[in-house]
């Protein structure tokens, strides 16, 4: 039987609850939330609301958001300006508080006020939750140098945390081994691409949750596990890499840092010769691939990337995306990707959500937005969106007016399941219509 409440505990001082407030779920959001059982939820919304402002002047902009972003997936939040896309994203980097409702990342949930966010917290969000904000310039210290922008995070880390440095430093320099030999024994006994994925994923999750046994499985039992005849290439290469990792085990903490800055930087296409220069050198750009550097020099597991591409030329934007997808892929990262443009969303997605004036409103695999896409919002998007073959008519598209939706007290939208784990809120009737091509 379908759970028809959230339950909210407020709770006064001293651990006592003053009151228990329960908001009804709308009918077929637990089905939504759980389309993908077999996957792990990283971030969870839950009856979410964002209210800015009290009493008469308070204004809601969110309102009972529940979501799910799993691991390892790219989910793209998608909007115009003013939709409640960015405050989502900054609710969940724990820089904007929320009103009801929870939050919880891995399994550490956010408390409803910022300021109650304390060290613990804080250190498990530094470590693993970084965003990327849309204007790199003013995101980036024009100060400081780029070693020192980049670097910032770590030294930080290094700090409260002594060590830290080198435990991401070996963290990276492992996966890039065991990717390489991942590489070597699938061109040398023909793996498929899905064994290869599975062996790469199995290790990514090893090397999270024990970084320490993971060292181990990779230099002195992952080759003896394996029941493949052509392994010596991949044998020689572990053992060369080992003699390697022990030679940088000797090394101070600032040779590896500036070892792992450089890798970083050469991830988004840049090199060296930055290191010394300053923000304000660099064109837009640059600017967000060294705001991408700095976000991922901590390895994070949740990336929030706010409209990182709307402020960079049409010719630019391409570039930016191909990078998110190679260090989707090469980090095993989980990134929230906020934008307003689907069609450039389609390219690095695997799922997308629609949200219009805080309210979500659609929500499904990529191929099923862009292809089947049914709730009028949605269609009013993918319209603005400008192609070569209009044959004279007019840019707008279809304009979709709130005000259409003829709901009543008695009649209500429903998270509808169309197939394929493609949802949309709206009335049986409207689905109805909308599925005929009839919009109003």
């Amino acid at each position: 039987m379908e759970q028809k409440y959230y339950l909210e505990k407020r709770i006064k001082k001293f651990g006592i609850v003053n009151q228990t407030i329960a908001r009804k779920l709308t009918k077929g959001t637990i089905e939504m939330l759980n389309a993908f059982p077999e996957k792990e939820q990283l971030v969870k919304f839950r009856s979410v609301d964002i209210t800015y402002g009290s009493g008469k002047n308070a204004l809601k902009a969110i309102s009972d958001l529940n979501l799910n972003i799993y691991k390892g997936e790219v989910l793209s939040l998608v909007g115009e300006s003013g939709s409640g896309k960015s405050t989502t994203g900054s609710a969940l980097a724990a820089l904007t508080s929320h009103s009801f409702g929870s939050i919880t990342i891995g399994n550490e949930v956010l408390p409803h006020k910022t300021t109650k966010i304390n060290g613990k917290l804080n250190n498990y969000l530094v470590a693993n939750v970084q965003m990327i904000f849309q204007d790199p310039v003013s995101s980036l210290n024009p100060h400081k140098n780029i070693f020192k922008v980049v670097s910032e995070g770590i030294d930080n880390l290094e700090l409260k945390t002594k060590g830290g440095i080198k435990s991401i430093f070996f963290q990276n320099f492992d996966e890039n081994v065991f990717r390489s030999v991942v590489d070597i024994l699938t061109k040398d006994n023909n793996w498929t691409k899905q064994r290869q994925e599975k062996t790469l994923n199995d290790f990514f999750s090893l090397i999270e949750n024990n970084k320490q046994y993971a060292t181990q499985f990779l230099y002195n039992e992952f080759i003896f596990s394996l029941t493949d005849k052509n392994v010596n290439n991949a044998s020689d290469f572990v053992q060369s890499s080992l003699e390697i990792r022990k030679q940088k085990e000797g090394l101070s903490t600032a040779k590896l840092k500036h070892e792992l800055i450089l890798e970083m930087l050469k991830s988004v296409g840049l090199d060296e010769s930055v290191l010394k220069r300053f923000p304000l050198e660099f064109s837009g750009g640059q600017q967000q691939r060294i705001g991408i550097s700095r976000a991922l020099v901590l390895r994070p597991k949740l990336l929030i990337a706010d409209e990182p591409i709307s402020a960079l030329d049409v010719s630019i934007q391409a570039q930016v995306i191909n990078i998110f997808k190679d260090l989707k892929q090469k980090y095993n990262l989980t990134i929230l990707f906020i934008s307003h443009d689907l069609r450039m969303v389609e390219y690095i997605s695997d799922r997308i959500a629609v949200i219009n004036k805080g309210k979500l409103l659609e929500i499904g695999p990529t191929k099923e937005i862009m292809n089947n896409f049914l709730h009028p919002y949605t269609k009013s998007l993918m319209e603005a969106i400008p192609t070569i073959d209009s044959k004279g008519e007019s840019l707008l598209g279809y304009i979709y007016d709130p005000k259409i939706h003829e709901y009543s007290d008695r009649e209500q939208p429903e998270w509808i399941n169309l197939g394929n784990n493609h949802f949309v809120l709206a009335t049986k009737k409207e689905v109805s219509e909308w599925k005929k091509g009839v919009y109003k």
